[in-house]
């Protein structure tokens, strides 16, 4: 049985007289039945089950221009948006339970380019996140090159640490 209400949200509601026979005829098949209710069952985006979940932030830190920026993973394809000056792009995921999340991301503007991952292991690593938490990433591209922050500072601060520069 299911009951959808006013958002996606599928309230799932098993039957305790089958689960009793399950558990009486096998101790574990509580456990199993519990397990699969958890895992299809949605969760909102600002939860993760059993993962981190990150939020990664992308500001065109260049005066006069318009960034494109095109982001994907393995799995997803963000599209293709363009940024003016001081303008943002924000994505949110839940890491894979593997680990092995990788988001890269294309830039250019006028003719300049420049291909890096906005997420993989290292960042994760650089950036921090306590196991099931949450954490943000933010990436600033300047005239010079891209800059990781664990926090969102002023273009100017000091905290953004450069880590490459165009192509």
């Amino acid at each position: 049985m299911y009951d959808v209400r006013g958002d996606p949200q599928i309230l799932i509601v098993c039957s305790l007289k089958k689960m009793s026979n399950l558990v009486t005829n096998k101790p574990c098949s509580l456990s199993l039945v519990l397990l699969i209710c958890f895992l299809i069952t949605p969760s909102h985006s600002d939860t993760c089950a059993f993962t981190k979940n990150w939020s990664i932030y992308i500001y065109n830190g260049i005066q006069d221009s318009t960034m494109n920026v095109h982001v994907k993973s393995a799995d997803d394809d963000l599209g293709l948006y363009s940024l003016t000056y001081e303008q943002g792009f924000k994505f949110d995921f839940c890491e894979s339970i593997l680990g092995n999340t990788l988001f890269t991301g294309d830039f250019n503007y006028d003719a300049r380019s420049v291909s890096f991952h906005v997420f993989d292991k290292e960042i994760e690593n650089t950036i921090g996140c306590k196991y099931g938490g949450h954490a943000n990433v933010y990436w600033l591209l300047k005239q010079d090159g891209y800059y990781l922050s664990k926090e969102n500072k002023p273009f100017n601060d000091p905290a953004w640490v450069r880590r490459g520069p165009w192509e």
